[in-house]
This record gives structure tokens, sequence and C-alpha cells, in this order.
């Protein structure tokens, strides 16, 4: 058996960094850090036992997924690997739109995308490619380490897909909410992959 561990950390601080007038949206958000409840959050998963036989850490190159598994990857001397497919959805140019007109319309069209943006389909598929490589290689517990949407994207591929009362998506697999339409301060998911193919997947936090 392969177990996945994906993590998605979103105590992410909202201290007004004020940055070179060159740098764009996308580079802003690839560096915004943890919060203060952020970081104690990730010096927790080094005691959720869940985790305790981890054999390769993977991470997005955003400083919040970084700083996310680095008390981890010290605890357990491994190395992390830093894969760009595990980045954040790419909004694109909001214009005047406002970001929940954006979340709105992609929750219901998968392949809707602003100019120079990525669709929830887009994200899916680079985020499967990075799941085909890691279901291939000779690890069996493995933490990965992304964003919100990137990781509801990934859903997309193994979940049923629905709505709550709110209008906000909802993925649940055998019955099983994964996805509740709302982001935690953690969101911790589990794939299994038995032989190359899929068992199944659960919410662990």
């Amino acid at each position: 058996m392969k177990h996945i561990y994906l993590v998605s950390n979103n105590m992410v601080s909202r201290a007004n960094v004020i940055y070179p007038k060159e740098t764009t949206f996308n580079e802003v958000r690839e560096k915004t850090m943890l919060s203060f409840k952020g970081e104690e959050l990730a010096r927790n998963l080094v005691k959720n036992e869940a985790l305790n036989k981890i054999d390769a850490i993977y991470s997005s190159p955003y400083f919040c997924a970084m700083n996310t598994v680095k008390y981890f990857a010290e605890a357990k001397c491994l190395d992390i690997v830093l894969d760009s497919r595990l980045g954040e959805r790419v909004i694109g140019e909001l214009g005047c739109n406002e970001y929940r007109f954006l979340k709105g319309m992609q929750e219901h069209d998968f392949d809707y995308k602003l100019s120079n943006g990525e669709s929830l389909n887009d994200v899916k598929s680079r985020m499967d490619a990075f799941l085909y490589d890691v279901v291939l290689s000779s690890d069996r517990n493995i933490l990965v380490v992304t964003h919100n949407i990137a990781l509801l994207s990934l859903l997309l591929k193994f979940c049923h897909k629905g709505y709550n009362l709110y209008d906000r998506l909802i993925l649940d697999h055998h019955d099983e909410v994964i996805m509740d339409g709302v982001f935690h301060d953690m969101d911790i998911v589990e794939i299994v992959y038995d032989e190359g193919k899929f068992v199944g997947v659960r919410r662990l936090v």
C-alpha cells in the first residue's frame, strides 16, 4: 500500500508587507508567510501519529508551504523536494472583479479561468501529473504540502461533486465528506494506492 498525505496550511499571515513596486500579485502570494497560528499548526505536524512513517516529503515552493513542513522535515531528518506543480492556482487578471466572484464561477465551471490564469481543471491536470510520478516512486508513505485550491482541484479526480445550502462546492467519497465548502485552519487528506491502483481517499483533519 502507498499512502499519500496532502496538507494545506491555510493560516497565512495578514501582516501588511510592503514589496517593491515591480512585484507581481503572484509573486506576493508565493512569498506570503504563515501566521502565528500557522506556525503552531506546522510544529504540531510532528505530533500527528498518522504521519509517523513518512519516507519522503514534497512541497510547493511557496514560503507558507515550505514553512509548514520545515519542522517535520528537521525532526524526521528528511529532505524537502520542491515541485512547482504543487503551487496554488494562478488567479490571473482579476480586473474589476472580486476574488469571491472568481471563486464562485470556478466552483460551478471547472474550466472557467481569467486571462493569464488557471481553471480548476488546469490545476487538476498538473496536480494529477505530480501524483502519477509519486505513485510510481518506491516510497510508501509520502507527505505532500500544497494549497487549498490546488488540493480541492486534485480531489475533483476522485470525489463526487455537490453543493451546500450556501451554493459552495462539496466533495465526498463513498458518502464521506472530504471537502465541505469551508477551508479549515489546516486540511489533511490521505489518498491510498495499492500496486498503482487507487483504493480510496479520506479526510484526516
